[in-house]
């Protein structure tokens, strides 16, 4: 089974398990010098419901939940459900709200004829055309170099907005990054660029003690 690791981006995250975002990104060239083109994923293997199944580290014998899913001209987006009554996947869960596990990886065949090599920029890259995709899994590394956590939220966001206050931020600035993230402040009230912004929330993030 092939796989490819593309970055976590995540939309949105909930207290209950559940997350939306992409597996997998088209027209992307991956560090291991493949693309996944748009539409590749002809045919999945599913649950009875019709849904993918999730896993840790492509251990099937460690699944941590199912998704449904849909494929649009970004990539493979997902609506996840993680089982959180099972141990280990709620020690996930908790690491990708932190920001520490933060890559998702899709494991899929590749039927004869569904790929061929390309030269780009002096290299030869795979340019995967179809795919059987069998599961995606929460990985902690990623291949890509713009693998980044988009934004992830949970139900006690007027918590967050607290904290984000003790540290210097004004009400409308909490407000605004507890809902939209790095992206919702271009700039700030004293000067402070959106780098330092994102700097700053990133450690918030990671400091934070979710419940």
């Amino acid at each position: 089974m092939d796989r490819i690791i593309a970055p976590i981006e995540i939309k949105e995250a909930k207290v209950d398990g559940t997350f939306t975002g992409y597996a997998a990104v088209f027209n992307n060239v991956d560090l291991g010098h493949d693309v996944i083109m748009p539409g590749a994923f002809t045919s999945v293997k599913t649950t009875r419901d019709g849904q993918v199944r999730i896993a840790m580290n492509h251990d099937l014998k460690k699944l941590a939940g199912k998704a449904t899913f849909f494929q649009d001209e970004h990539g493979l987006r997902v609506e996840g459900q993680l089982t959180l009554g099972v141990g280990y996947v709620r020690d996930a869960y908790e690491l990708m709200k932190a920001g520490v596990l933060d890559g998702l990886s899709v494991g899929f065949d590749i039927p004869p004829g569904g790929s061929t090599w390309e030269e780009r920029d002096n290299d030869y890259v795979r340019i995967i055309k179809e795919a059987e995709l069998w599961e995606f899994s929460l990985v902690p590394f990623g291949m890509n170099p713009e693998a980044l956590i988009e934004t992830v939220k949970a139900f006690h966001i007027r918590d967050f907005e607290a904290q984000l206050r003790g540290l210097g931020y004004s009400q409308r600035e909490a407000k605004a990054l507890a809902s939209g993230g790095f992206k919702s402040l271009p700039h700030r009230d004293d000067g402070a660029d959106s780098v330092t912004l994102a700097d700053e929330l990133q450690t918030l993030t990671h400091a934070f003690n979710w419940k």
